[in-house]
Protein backbone atom coordinates (compact mmCIF):
# COMPACT_ATOMS: atom_id res chain seq x y z
CA UNK A 1 0.00 0.00 0.00
CA UNK A 2 1.33 3.45 -0.91
CA UNK A 3 2.04 5.89 1.85
CA UNK A 4 -0.28 8.92 1.77
CA UNK A 5 2.61 11.41 1.60
CA UNK A 6 3.91 9.77 -1.61
CA UNK A 7 0.58 9.80 -3.48
CA UNK A 8 1.15 13.35 -4.72
CA UNK A 9 4.43 12.46 -6.44
CA UNK A 10 3.26 9.31 -8.22
CA UNK A 11 3.01 9.84 -12.01
CA UNK A 12 -0.43 8.20 -12.09
CA UNK A 13 -1.87 9.65 -8.89
CA UNK A 14 -4.51 12.30 -9.56
CA UNK A 15 -3.73 15.67 -8.02
CA UNK A 16 -5.55 16.44 -4.81
CA UNK A 17 -8.27 19.05 -4.55
CA UNK A 18 -10.69 20.47 -7.10
CA UNK A 19 -9.44 20.64 -10.68
CA UNK A 20 -11.89 23.17 -12.08
CA UNK A 21 -9.24 25.38 -13.66
CA UNK A 22 -7.76 22.53 -15.68
CA UNK A 23 -11.20 21.35 -16.77
CA UNK A 24 -12.21 24.89 -17.75
CA UNK A 25 -9.02 25.15 -19.80
CA UNK A 26 -9.89 21.82 -21.43
CA UNK A 27 -13.36 23.09 -22.34
CA UNK A 28 -11.72 26.17 -23.86
CA UNK A 29 -9.42 23.96 -25.96
CA UNK A 30 -12.37 21.86 -27.12
CA UNK A 31 -14.29 24.97 -28.18
CA UNK A 32 -11.22 26.48 -29.89
CA UNK A 33 -10.57 23.19 -31.69
CA UNK A 34 -14.17 22.91 -32.89
CA UNK A 35 -14.06 26.52 -34.09
CA UNK A 36 -10.81 25.83 -35.95
CA UNK A 37 -12.31 22.71 -37.55
CA UNK A 38 -15.42 24.60 -38.69
CA UNK A 39 -13.57 27.66 -40.02
CA UNK A 40 -10.87 25.61 -41.77
CA UNK A 41 -13.43 23.29 -43.37
CA UNK A 42 -15.33 26.29 -44.73
CA UNK A 43 -12.12 27.80 -46.13
CA UNK A 44 -11.13 24.43 -47.63
CA UNK A 45 -14.48 24.28 -49.41
CA UNK A 46 -13.87 27.75 -50.86
CA UNK A 47 -10.33 26.81 -51.92
CA UNK A 48 -11.81 23.84 -53.78
CA UNK A 49 -13.88 26.28 -55.86
CA UNK A 50 -17.31 25.89 -54.27
CA UNK A 51 -18.04 29.63 -54.25
CA UNK A 52 -20.27 31.88 -56.33
CA UNK A 53 -17.89 34.72 -57.21
CA UNK A 54 -14.96 32.97 -58.86
CA UNK A 55 -12.94 33.62 -61.96
CA UNK A 56 -9.39 34.19 -63.18
CA UNK A 57 -6.86 36.87 -62.37
CA UNK A 58 -4.31 37.66 -65.08
CA UNK A 59 -1.17 38.92 -63.35
CA UNK A 60 0.29 42.17 -64.70
CA UNK A 61 3.01 43.07 -62.21
CA UNK A 62 4.36 41.95 -58.82
CA UNK A 63 6.41 43.50 -56.03
CA UNK A 64 7.34 43.01 -52.39
CA UNK A 65 5.29 45.01 -49.88
CA UNK A 66 6.82 45.69 -46.48
CA UNK A 67 4.39 46.17 -43.61
CA UNK A 68 4.99 46.71 -39.92
CA UNK A 69 3.46 44.05 -37.67
CA UNK A 70 4.12 43.62 -33.95
CA UNK A 71 7.32 45.64 -33.82
CA UNK A 72 8.91 44.01 -36.89
CA UNK A 73 8.82 44.46 -40.65
CA UNK A 74 7.15 41.73 -42.71
CA UNK A 75 7.76 41.33 -46.45
CA UNK A 76 4.91 39.96 -48.57
CA UNK A 77 4.78 39.24 -52.28
CA UNK A 78 1.86 41.06 -53.89
CA UNK A 79 0.62 40.91 -57.48
CA UNK A 80 -1.89 43.09 -59.33
CA UNK A 81 -3.82 42.16 -62.43
CA UNK A 82 -7.14 41.94 -64.21
CA UNK A 83 -9.89 39.87 -62.62
CA UNK A 84 -12.57 38.37 -64.85
CA UNK A 85 -15.50 36.62 -63.22
CA UNK A 86 -16.47 33.20 -64.51
CA UNK A 87 -19.90 34.48 -65.53
CA UNK A 88 -18.26 37.32 -67.51
CA UNK A 89 -20.12 40.13 -65.73
CA UNK A 90 -17.35 41.47 -63.49
CA UNK A 91 -14.03 42.80 -64.73
CA UNK A 92 -11.66 44.62 -62.36
CA UNK A 93 -8.34 46.11 -63.42
CA UNK A 94 -6.89 46.61 -59.95
CA UNK A 95 -7.33 43.14 -58.45
CA UNK A 96 -4.64 42.42 -55.85
CA UNK A 97 -3.49 38.93 -54.90
CA UNK A 98 -0.92 37.88 -52.31
CA UNK A 99 1.75 35.47 -53.51
CA UNK A 100 4.54 35.23 -56.02
CA UNK A 101 3.44 34.83 -59.64
CA UNK A 102 4.83 35.49 -63.12
CA UNK A 103 3.43 38.44 -65.12
CA UNK A 104 0.99 37.05 -67.67
CA UNK A 105 0.10 34.06 -65.50
CA UNK A 106 -3.61 33.28 -65.10
CA UNK A 107 -4.59 32.27 -61.59
CA UNK A 108 -7.93 30.78 -60.56
CA UNK A 109 -9.28 32.89 -57.70
CA UNK A 110 -12.46 33.71 -55.84
CA UNK A 111 -13.51 37.11 -54.61
CA UNK A 112 -14.73 37.77 -51.09
CA UNK A 113 -15.13 41.22 -49.50
CA UNK A 114 -13.00 42.87 -52.20
CA UNK A 115 -10.15 40.43 -51.50
CA UNK A 116 -8.94 37.70 -53.87
CA UNK A 117 -7.94 34.22 -52.77
CA UNK A 118 -6.46 31.32 -54.74
CA UNK A 119 -8.54 28.35 -55.79
CA UNK A 120 -6.31 25.30 -55.92
CA UNK A 121 -5.36 21.99 -54.44
CA UNK A 122 -2.45 23.33 -52.35
CA UNK A 123 -4.74 25.83 -50.63
CA UNK A 124 -7.40 23.13 -50.17
CA UNK A 125 -4.99 20.65 -48.54
CA UNK A 126 -3.48 23.39 -46.35
CA UNK A 127 -6.88 24.39 -44.97
CA UNK A 128 -7.84 20.76 -44.45
CA UNK A 129 -4.59 20.23 -42.50
CA UNK A 130 -5.67 23.09 -40.21
CA UNK A 131 -8.98 21.28 -39.66
CA UNK A 132 -7.13 18.12 -38.58
CA UNK A 133 -4.98 20.27 -36.28
CA UNK A 134 -8.20 21.51 -34.70
CA UNK A 135 -9.25 17.88 -34.17
CA UNK A 136 -5.98 17.31 -32.27
CA UNK A 137 -6.79 20.31 -30.09
CA UNK A 138 -10.25 18.85 -29.39
CA UNK A 139 -8.61 15.56 -28.41
CA UNK A 140 -6.23 17.28 -25.98
CA UNK A 141 -9.06 19.35 -24.53
CA UNK A 142 -11.29 16.31 -24.01
CA UNK A 143 -8.49 14.47 -22.21
CA UNK A 144 -7.97 17.49 -19.95
CA UNK A 145 -11.69 17.73 -19.21
CA UNK A 146 -12.03 14.02 -18.38
CA UNK A 147 -8.93 13.69 -16.20
CA UNK A 148 -8.67 17.21 -14.82
CA UNK A 149 -4.92 17.54 -15.40
CA UNK A 150 -3.34 20.26 -17.50
CA UNK A 151 -0.26 18.44 -18.86
CA UNK A 152 2.75 20.77 -19.25
CA UNK A 153 5.63 18.27 -19.37
CA UNK A 154 6.22 14.89 -20.95
CA UNK A 155 5.86 13.19 -17.56
CA UNK A 156 2.51 14.85 -16.96
CA UNK A 157 1.38 13.83 -20.45
CA UNK A 158 2.36 10.25 -19.65
CA UNK A 159 0.42 10.48 -16.37
CA UNK A 160 -2.58 11.86 -18.27
CA UNK A 161 -2.52 8.85 -20.61
CA UNK A 162 -2.23 6.47 -17.65
CA UNK A 163 -5.25 8.05 -15.97
CA UNK A 164 -7.23 7.90 -19.21
CA UNK A 165 -6.68 4.14 -19.32
CA UNK A 166 -8.81 3.94 -16.17
CA UNK A 167 -11.76 4.97 -18.36
CA UNK A 168 -11.46 2.58 -21.34
CA UNK A 169 -14.41 3.84 -23.41
CA UNK A 170 -13.16 7.44 -23.36
CA UNK A 171 -9.58 6.34 -23.92
CA UNK A 172 -10.52 4.32 -27.03
CA UNK A 173 -12.53 7.21 -28.52
CA UNK A 174 -9.75 9.72 -27.90
CA UNK A 175 -7.10 7.34 -29.21
CA UNK A 176 -8.97 6.90 -32.51
CA UNK A 177 -9.64 10.62 -32.79
CA UNK A 178 -5.92 11.30 -32.25
CA UNK A 179 -4.88 8.65 -34.79
CA UNK A 180 -7.27 9.97 -37.45
CA UNK A 181 -6.18 13.56 -36.81
CA UNK A 182 -2.46 12.76 -36.99
CA UNK A 183 -2.87 10.62 -40.12
CA UNK A 184 -5.04 13.28 -41.78
CA UNK A 185 -2.60 16.03 -40.85
CA UNK A 186 0.36 14.09 -42.28
CA UNK A 187 -1.53 13.18 -45.47
CA UNK A 188 -2.74 16.76 -46.04
CA UNK A 189 0.74 18.13 -45.42
CA UNK A 190 2.24 15.69 -47.95
CA UNK A 191 -0.45 16.43 -50.54
CA UNK A 192 -0.04 20.20 -50.05
CA UNK A 193 3.69 19.82 -50.77
CA UNK A 194 3.17 18.02 -54.09
CA UNK A 195 0.12 19.99 -55.25
CA UNK A 196 0.07 23.32 -57.04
Amino acid sequence: MAMPELLGVSPVAPPSGPRYKARALGVGWVLAGLLLVAASSAEAEKAAGHVTDKGTLTVERCWVRTTRERHSDVDRDVCVGVYRAQNGRTVRDDAELQGSYVPGERVRVYREDFEYYVIGWRAFWSWLACAFGGALLVCLGMATVVVGIHAKTAEELHALRSLLRLQPAVAVCLRWLRRVAVAGLALCFALALISH
